[in-house]
């Protein structure tokens, strides 16, 4: 039955599974205007949506960077909330006038950061059941009510709202409101800190719900967001080049952990924490400038002026960890950088890329890397 205009209609909570069925009043599907592919830079997987993007009015807002990189777009509810199942998570969807709904997602992803456009028209109400593992930073044009638990924060173009991963949450989308959504990988974070920090965590890293944009401390934040767009947009920028990525996005993460307040911040911001100790810095930077060559505990020990003993104890008690633990871990992350940046390129497999980076046992560098990232090696090399 057809739903009568004006009133809601909800959207059950299954987020597969489910049978399409296409809309008569729609207009005719991209397979018909085909969309090209996109490229290795950007890395958003719409291999399960070929064929079914539909071509529609651009979106209100949309900011030019994306406006080519449409992941989907739909006038049925039901095909909205499975599609947004995906950055939400599985959620209700609640819509207010579903004769006149609309929606779309554009988005750019590049290795752990992801800059996306979520658009829903008219008012809807999403009601997630549990979001998922990455970091949202929502940022509406117009106005949001995002709820988690018995907190809440308004998203406008002004004040920013981050919730919790794995948290229920009810997101209220005013008429006219669509976010500009910046996800950030949850493990890629937590790595990014640790070296932040120069140390083990030891906690959950939480952010406060409301993030406020205008503060001089967010400055950085906004700044980086900037950029990153810049970058996008700019066909000829380094980034386009393959130059550049893993650094912008670390500048991403970093004005993050730095401009909003965390279970961290007084860890990030106290005078004289995560001060190393000499012998542990002049460590580290001997490991990051031969990273690709063969590595013992006495060499670096002798690179920093002391006995592989007391480099053992400074690595122990300053970065919970073993100097050999660090240039793996370091090798990892080199690797890692490799791998994305090839992805699509048939001329580089898992098994050069580890070479490169001293993995002789290709097994172990896989289990490593999974236990690391969260995802194989050829996982990431297919982007």
């Amino acid at each position: 039955m057809d739903p009568v205009p004006g009133e809601p209609r909800v959207i059950g909570r299954d987020p597969v599974g489910r049978q399409r069925h296409g809309d008569e009043r729609d207009p005719p599907r991209a397979r018909d205007t085909p969309t090209p592919p996109l490229s290795r830079l950007h890395k958003i997987d719409t291999s399960r949506l070929s064929g079914r993007v539909r071509p529609r009015l651009k979106p209100r807002g949309l900011p030019p960077a994306l406006s080519p990189h449409p992941v989907w777009s739909t006038h049925d509810p039901s095909e909205a909330r499975h599609e947004a199942a995906e950055l939400l998570g599985p959620h209700r969807l609640v819509v207010d006038e579903p004769s006149a709904f609309a929606a779309s997602y554009h988005a750019v992803r590049l290795r752990d950061v992801t800059l996306g456009f979520l658009d829903y028209s008219p008012a809807v109400r999403i009601e997630v059941e549990a979001l998922p593992d990455p970091y949202l930073v929502l940022v509406a044009s117009g106005s949001s009510l995002v709820q988690v638990g018995g907190a809440a924060a308004e998203a406008t173009a002004v004040h920013a709202v981050l919730p919790p991963p794995g948290a229920a949450a009810t997101i209220t989308c005013g008429e006219l409101t669509s976010h500009l959504v910046i996800r950030i990988e949850q493990q890629a974070l937590l790595v990014h800190l640790g070296r932040v920090l120069g140390r083990q965590l030891d906690r959950p890293l939480d952010f406060d719900l409301a993030f406020d944009l205008t503060t001089p401390s967010a400055t950085r934040w906004n700044f980086a967001i900037q950029m990153l767009h810049a970058e996008l947009l700019e066909s000829g920028s380094l980034l386009h080049r393959g130059v550049g990525a893993g650094q912008l996005e670390e500048f991403v993460m970093s004005s993050l952990l730095f401009a909003h307040r965390s279970t961290y911040s007084d860890a990030l911001t106290r005078p004289g924490q995560g001060v190393e100790h000499r012998v542990t810095r002049l460590a580290k930077d001997y490991v990051d400038v031969h990273l690709s060559e063969p590595l013992t505990v006495a060499g670096i020990a002798a690179a920093a002026g002391v006995s592989a003993r007391t480099l053992q104890s400074a690595f122990r008690s300053e970065l919970d960890t073993t100097p050999m633990s660090y240039v793996r871990d370091r090798r990892l992350d080199r690797a890692r950088a490799d791998l994305a940046d090839a992805a699509g390129d048939d001329a580089v497999n898992v098994t050069l890329i580890a070479t490169r980076w001293g993995f002789g046992h290709l097994g172990r560098f896989a289990a490593d890397y999974r236990a690391r990232f969260g995802e194989s090696p050829s996982r990431t090399l297919r982007g």
